[in-house]
């Protein structure tokens, strides 16, 4: 291969000869970056910082199942609060508050234009999330940063309370009226009294009284439970009908566990009707109804996790909220029936009693029973009634946004350095590649490569100050070269 020798005198040689193209080019990339700084309009950018804590205290709330305790976590959590920071609803209700007034429709931005203001960064090994806003002016990146954390905390409220409220309302309606029902059943019981003149009731009615009070409160237990799970289930498909519809495939391990939970809650009526709540196999299944609902809730996650429409983890909660909904009305259901056949058959033991006893009976597990409904949905009801109080996001606004003083583009000084750079090196790229593909024969060498013909001599470049003498000289010196290269042809 040959080898081809730059030599550094060519090089001065080429940038003094096309020294003028240089400096248009060099010039001209100045000019036009100046011009770009100064004629694009600025554009200014507002920061908040938000401390993002690990939940605690949620088992019960739309956010009781995010992962939390080590770095990974923090990692994932902080993703999700991001996203949801820039979901469709936040951002599009931050539009709605910032870009109405004064604004002209066809200026306000629509939601992907908004998203490409909007950039969320977490600040490694804390809890720390920076949001940047850019707008056209201070005013505007401040309002908008300001009010996009404020509507996002506004929204993670509304998500992790929504479901409290509803079971909190939905209960609180249902309280109302187990009162007035157990206000009937004492109404009742006191009258019977009264006019069947009894002060208490005899020891055989008593016993079967007692003796039936377990299926009476585990029916009582299973009306609480029955009106916390529809209100789960209605809240969660309240929320579900607002995000985009998708299928979760069914589970044949989901319909084992809904089966078997429901068998439970049905062998668990059996039991209590015949033993207390210390008997070995009341315990043992009540423990068996529980490992069976952490399996389904398993099984549950697992599913809706690998085919879930949204992987948006508040999504992916209602979600499972409402199967595990269904699972336990279901199961309910079942035990409902259960009870009830207990209770047909506690009537024929109840019928063996004299007349008066009878009647007293009834009434008295209708007091009882109503009174046990009323004391459990006090108290859920004050338990759904503290957890909607609470502060259930633990998201802190740590930095509010402020107008920022400067504009972060157009950065002029920077566009200036790096044109003149450029045009540098453009220019002299382009100064280069025009002798590249300049042709022209220059020096011996160019005739030997391009021509193929030998050279005898060559002709040094004459200065002006030459004098006459030397001129003569060299005057005969062409001559004779000339001649000999005719001689040469001819030859």
């Amino acid at each position: 291969m040959e080898e081809t020798t730059i030599d550094l005198k060519d090089i001065i040689k080429t940038l003094k000869k096309r020294r003028g193209l240089i400096i248009k080019i060099f010039t001209g990339m100045v000019v036009f970056a100046v011009a770009i700084s100064f004629l694009v309009p600025p554009t200014y950018e507002a920061e908040t910082n938000l401390r993002i804590k690990q939940p605690k205290g949620l088992a019960n709330s739309l956010l009781g199942d995010l992962p939390m305790g080590n770095s990974g976590a923090t990692k994932q959590l902080m993703s999700t609060y991001a996203e949801i920071l820039k979901s469709r609803t936040v951002v599009q209700a931050v539009i709605d508050k910032t870009q109405t007034d004064g604004v002209s429709e066809e200026d306000i931005p629509t939601y992907e234009q908004m998203l490409k203001r909007i950039t969320t960064q977490p600040v490694k090994d804390t809890e720390i999330l920076k949001v940047k806003v850019t707008a056209k002016s201070p005013e505007e990146a401040e309002l908008v940063a300001n009010t996009l954390v404020n509507t996002f905390n506004e929204r993670m409220t509304y998500l992790v309370r929504s479901e409290q409220t509803g079971i909190r309302e939905f209960i609180g309606e249902r309280l109302k009226e187990s009162k007035k029902e157990l206000e009937q059943a004492e109404t009742v019981l006191e009258k019977y009294k009264r006019e069947q003149k009894i002060v208490a009731p005899e020891e055989e009615t008593k016993a079967m009284v007692d003796k039936f009070a377990a299926v009476d409160k585990l029916a009582a237990e299973n009306t609480v439970a029955m009106s916390a799970a529809q209100a789960r289930l209605g809240t969660a498909k309240q929320q579900l009908n607002k995000e985009k519809p998708g299928f979760v495939a069914d589970s044949p391990l989901i319909q084992q566990y809904k089966t078997k939970l429901a068998e439970l809650e049905v062998n668990l009526v059996s039991l209590s009707s015949k033993y207390t709540e210390k008997h070995p196999e009341v315990m043992a299944t009540r423990a068996a109804i529980n490992e069976t609902n952490s399996k389904l809730s398993s099984e549950i996650s697992r599913v809706i996790t690998a085919d879930a429409p949204s992987m948006n983890p508040i999504h992916q909660g209602l979600l499972q909220s409402q199967i595990e909904s269904e699972a336990e009305i279901a199961a309910r259901t079942a035990q409902s029936q259960a009870i009830k056949g207990i209770m047909t058959s506690s009537e024929q033991d109840l019928n063996k009693l004299p007349a008066k006893e009878q009647g007293l009976a009834k009434v008295m597990r209708d007091a009882n029973v109503n009174q046990e409904i009323y004391i459990m949905l006090a108290k859920r009801h004050e338990e759904a009634r503290i957890s909607e109080a609470m502060q259930p996001t633990d998201v802190q606004i740590i930095d509010v946004a402020i107008a920022p003083e400067k504009p972060i583009s157009p950065k002029k000084t920077l566009n200036v350095v790096i044109a003149a750079i450029l045009g540098l090196f453009v220019g002299t790229g382009i100064a280069f590649l025009l002798e590249y593909m300049n042709k022209t024969v220059r020096n011996a060498d160019d005739v030997q490569q391009y021509l193929d013909l030998p050279v005898l001599g060559s002709i040094p470049d004459f200065d002006s100050k030459v004098t006459i003498g030397e001129t003569g000289i060299w005057s005969n010196i062409k001559k004779m070269v000339t001649a000999n290269s005719k001689e040469g042809r001819q030859g």
